[in-house]
């Protein structure tokens, strides 16, 4: 069956009940990604796509049966018509979702889906930029957010994206120069600061960097990142115990921040502090298991180190 994407705005009057069910299960999966229950709400977003696209729809069965109907098996979605324009934002919410679990491959599925129904969808396009960026489909990516620039030169998450791109390519102008476009556009924005910290930091400029994430907290006191640019820069600068406290705050703030227990492992280890340090270690690669490899190559250093007699500190 070829693909076939219908939108219907005016809905009959038992798709618009169909469709309130739909609302109400949509507002408890954005609860539950909130809360860090990312499989609750890939659950509920799925039944969200199930009660607003139908194969092959029969609408005297919309009214009884939609508690029952299990999410759409992956071999389907090709040949799924689209009853309700909200169906594009379940999916990108979903992928966001699987994107926080991990899985990269189901959550750019996801974004594809939405754009496929939605292609002007600004949203699925960031995400999906930076789920490739995550995979490092750096041209990918670029595409992705140019697209999103061009569809709207004042969102400021296509400059963030594409600067990140240049950033990871050493293009240090080009990358500085969006990461400043964004803060122009949004200049009470403190993810604009966070970045352009983070990437002056990356390029060894850490006191501007320092500059922009003591703005950013100054913006947003319980901003995470924040924090966590901080204590980057003090961990840099030897400065341990004030890294601690700021990779606590993190944690404190939100305890879902696997580069946060990293890190702090990383200073603990430094102390010598082993117990403590191992601790972190297991809890962020817990949170993001692909950080194993990259704690191993860390430790590995640190313990040539102590083995030449040269202690981190």
């Amino acid at each position: 069956m070829s693909k076939l994407f219908v939108l219907i705005l005016a809905f009959l009057s038992a798709i618009t009940i169909y469709s309130q069910n739909a609302d109400d299960l949509n507002k408890r999966a954005l609860k539950s990604f909130e809360h860090g229950d990312y499989d609750s709400a890939i659950t509920d977003f799925s039944r969200v796509i199930t009660l607003t696209s139908q194969l092959n729809p029969q609408p005297d069965r919309l009214r009884n049966n939609f508690n029952e109907k299990q999410a759409i098996a992956d071999k389907d979605r090709d040949e799924i018509t689209v009853l309700d324009p909200r169906t594009a934002a379940a999916y990108t919410n979903r992928g966001k979702s699987y994107f926080a679990k991990g899985q990269l491959e189901n959550a750019i599925s996801d974004y594809d889906h939405a754009l496929t129904i939605t292609p002007t969808m600004i949203a699925a396009l960031l995400c999906r930029g930076i789920a490739r960026y995550s995979q490092k489909q750096y041209d990918l990516a670029l595409a992705d957010f140019e697209h999103a620039i061009k569809l709207d030169k004042h969102q400021i998450g296509g400059y963030i994206g594409r600067a990140s791109v240049e950033q990871i390519r050493g293009e240090r102008e080009r990358a500085i120069e969006d990461f400043n476009l964004a803060v122009k556009l949004e200049p009470k924005n403190p993810m604009g600061y966070y970045y352009r910290g983070e990437s002056r930091r990356r390029f060894g400029d850490i006191d501007a960097g320092l500059s922009d994430f003591e703005y950013a907290i100054k913006l947003n006191p319980k901003l995470p990142v924040g924090y966590l640019g901080r204590g980057l820069v003090s961990l840099a600068k030897g400065e341990y115990e004030k890294a601690i406290s700021d990779f606590t705050t993190v944690i404190d703030l939100d305890a879902r921040i696997a580069n946060a227990y990293a890190n702090r492992g990383f200073v603990y280890r430094a102390l010598g502090k082993d117990t403590e340090a191992e601790t972190d270690f297991a809890r962020a690669i817990e949170l993001d298991p692909l950080l194993e490899a990259e704690i191993e190559v860390a430790k590995t250093k640190i313990r040539a180190l102590d083995q030449h007699g040269v202690k981190p500190l």
